[in-house]
């Protein structure tokens, strides 16, 4: 989302530029002018263009070739070219080919001045310089004239050539494009020349390298024994790889074998003769059944016989020598697992010294075969460069032959038939655009040193005040002034009227604890109507059910009375020094719930009487009466009654008459506010144009308000204006 902040000054921008726009016209018709002056005293100049095509190298005539001559394109190679297409050479070339030494029409072309123009017309000297023209000023004027342009993203090259003689433009640019092209066969040859003996010595050289080259892999070959070096090779890993894996397999038995000896040496007799290996002989499994059979013979006897009878003692001799077999046998199948495990020991460390001789085999011979494929790829590297110097010394000399280049001139420049110079639309162009830039930088400067205060953010960010509302300019629309004031009683509907109970909204959100309030309306200076907003602001009010009194306190120009239509006196001067009751001073207005209180007689004293105790205990008394009390009082600059009655209120509200008040005068009066102990509850913009300045203020109100006071209200003005207020109090 773009910044608010960035947006508002956008706006407050393009305001600015809607305020001034006289001015920003009469810059333009200025720049206008100008360069309609421009566009009818200049000399008309003829551009002609040629096109040249520059490739990276010369046409692949010659079989092979694209093998040998690599493109070597970039941006300095194609620099290159165009300084070589500006150069000194090729301009004299040129010069001298289309004898423009005594051509008149090269002086007066693109590089001279108005004033050299002039000069050469009045000045003896001059005319005849431009018949007897030198070489270098000849070529010094040809390359002032000459423009190398390449187009961007391919390989073109536009040379153009500016000049008041068409024919000669053309013929200008097109001897360019073919004094270069020549030039580049020039060098082309001399370089094919020079080639040619530098690749017979190069050849000799690599020739004799790569005979040296072949003979040292011979020689190596046959002193190491590597004639089959890859079937060697294939019988060296198959061996390794099977001795490999006899040893895993050898070290995986030997693994087994020794943790099964080394847990049977750990068990204790009768838990080697439970052990799983001892259980599982046939041999120990007959003889444990024999014991079975012969221990329940003897339980058997032992019922009937004694424990000394010769049967019994006889039984248990038998089955003592039969426990003696198996604990025999149990000390051969140890003995069978040692051996089984010392022939595993034994095998694991023959095959494993297997493994290590295979190795050190195969180390040695990778190390004569890296040494072989080295030698060999040196000397297929030889045999190729070999190859290719032949192959290019074949070429070079046939190039020697050939004219064939990497330039070709694609288009020749026609006589133009137009001039480029004046470009008379593209003036008139940049010159509505500079008067443009310049308009915006004036305006914007003028926006900056004006001092006025034109919208709400002035008010928040130039007086750090809270802003309660905007109220527009309301033009006369009856012949009484009464009519013209309340807005609210004429045009219940309009624009003005929605304006005026939104900054009713924004007064009862700016204290919405307190339930009597006394509000003084007043201003800076004279003529911003303040008295107005009173009489409008009060009569929003009471509409909204609130009790209101609205006193005219200004006892110096009181004309609070007359938007109401209502009398004077007895009034506020009056209540002050005891002169009547309050009863008697109170009138009522044609709106429910509003009273007024006029200014009374007029007293040679207002500041004092306003400041007076007495003032003080009235409006204590009226607090208890009104919801709302808000008294008219004159400006505070120059008069202290607004000041006097700052401490004795809940607030104030200052209003500001949009584009004229200034910073510094309403700082003064927020100053003389503070100072006396009074709070500013907010600042009122009033008299908004919104017809002349829309860009100002159609932002925060909308386009209905432009309209509202420039047509008759109808259903449809009725129904925007309820839309508007809606908004406006959101």
């Amino acid at each position: 989302m773009p910044d608010p902040h960035v947006l508002e000054e956008i706006q407050q921008h393009l305001a600015a530029l809607h305020k001034r726009r006289g001015l920003i016209i009469s810059v333009l018709a200025v720049a206008l002018l100008f360069t309609t002056l421009h566009n009818e005293t200049s000399v008309p100049l003829y551009e002609a263009n040629a096109q040249l095509l520059i490739e990276l190298r010369a046409p692949n005539i010659l079989p092979h070739k694209e093998l040998i001559e690599q493109p070597q394109g970039g941006s300095d190679y194609y620099q290159t070219h165009f300084e070589l297409l500006r150069g000194q050479r090729i301009a004299e070339r040129v010069v001298e080919r289309l004898g423009l030494t005594r051509r008149p029409e090269l002086l007066g072309g693109a590089g001279a001045s108005l004033l050299d123009r002039w000069r050469r017309v009045f000045d003896a000297d001059a005319r005849k310089r431009r018949t007897e023209m030198s070489m270098p000023e000849a070529s010094a004027a040809f390359r002032e004239a000459l423009r190398i342009d390449p187009i961007s993203g391919t390989r073109i090259v536009n040379v153009r050539f500016r000049s008041p003689d068409p024919r000669m433009a053309a013929e200008a640019a097109n001897g360019v494009a073919e004094a270069y092209i020549e030039q580049s066969f020039e060098l082309r040859f001399a370089s094919s020349s020079q080639a040619t003996g530098w690749l017979d010595e190069r050849l000799r050289e690599q020739k004799k390298l790569t005979e040296e080259a072949e003979r040292a892999v011979q020689r190596y070959r046959e002193r190491e024994g590597l004639v089959n070096l890859a079937e060697r090779q294939g019988i060296i890993e198959q061996k390794l790889l099977a001795l490999t894996a006899a040893a895993v397999a050898a070290r995986t038995e030997l693994v087994e074998k020794k943790s099964l000896y080394e847990q049977m040496l750990l068990l204790s007799p009768e838990e080697l003769a439970a052990f799983p290996l001892v259980r599982s002989s046939s041999v120990v499994e007959q003889l444990r059944s024999q014991i079975v059979a012969l221990q329940d013979e003897e339980a058997h006897l032992a019922e009937t016989l004694g424990d000394r009878h010769p049967t019994l003692v006889s039984l248990r001799a038998r089955i003592e020598r039969v426990e003696e077999k198996i604990s025999r046998e149990t000390r051969e199948l140890l003995g069978s697992v040692a051996a089984e495990h010392n022939t595993a020991l034994q095998k694991e460390k023959h095959l494993r010294a297997n493994v290590e001789e295979a190795k050190r085999e195969a180390l040695v011979f990778n190390k004569k075969a890296l040494q072989c494929n080295a030698l060999e790829r040196a000397a297929e590297g030889h045999r190729k460069l070999l190859d290719d110097l032949m192959a290019r010394a074949k070429e070079t000399g046939l190039e020697s032959e050939l004219k064939t280049t990497n330039l070709r001139l694609v288009e020749r420049a026609r006589v133009p038939g137009a001039t480029i110079s004046p470009r008379r639309w593209r003036n008139y162009g940049l010159a509505l655009l500079v008067g443009l830039f310049a308009a915006v930088l004036i305006v914007l400067t003028l926006e900056h040193i004006d001092n006025t205060i034109k919208t709400p953010e002035d008010v928040k960010v130039a007086l750090g005040a809270p802003f309660l509302g905007m109220i527009p300019a309301v033009p006369v629309l009856r012949a009484s002034e009464t009519a013209a004031a309340l807005v609210l009683l004429q045009e219940p509907l309009s624009a003005a009227a929605e304006a005026y109970r939104v900054l009713r909204t924004n007064l009862l959100f700016s204290s919405p604890e307190a339930t009597e309030r006394i509000f003084v309306v007043s201003s800076a200076g004279a003529g911003d109507g303040k008295t107005t907003i009173t009489a409008n602001l009060s009569a929003a009010l009471a509409q909204n059910g609130a009790r209101v009194l609205a006193i005219d306190s200004d006892l110096r120009r009181p004309t609070l009375h007359q938007r109401f239509g209502l009398k004077k006196a007895p009034g506020l001067s009056d209540l002050i020094v005891g002169n009547c009751p309050l009863a008697e001073a109170l009138q009522n207005t044609k709106i429910s719930g509003l009273q007024f209180i006029g200014c009374g007689y007029i007293p040679p004293n207002p500041a004092e009487l306003l400041g007076s105790q007495s003032m003080k205990d009235l409006l204590v008394l009226l607090r208890k009466r009104f919801d709302w009390v808000l008294l008219d009082t004159p400006p505070l600059l120059g008069m202290a009654d607004a000041s006097v009655l700052a401490p004795f209120v809940d607030g104030m509200a200052l209003v500001v008459t949009a584009e004229r008040s200034t910073r510094p005068a309403l700082l003064r009066g927020i100053d003389q506010i503070s100072a006396v102990g009074g709070k500013l509850t907010g600042v009122i913009l009033n008299k908004v144009d919104l017809e002349r300045n829309s860009y100002y203020y159609g932002r925060y109100y909308g386009e209905y308000f432009r309209s509202e006071y420039t047509s008759s209200r109808n259903d449809s003005t009725v129904k925007t204006a309820a839309q508007a207020g809606r908004r406006a109090s959101r």
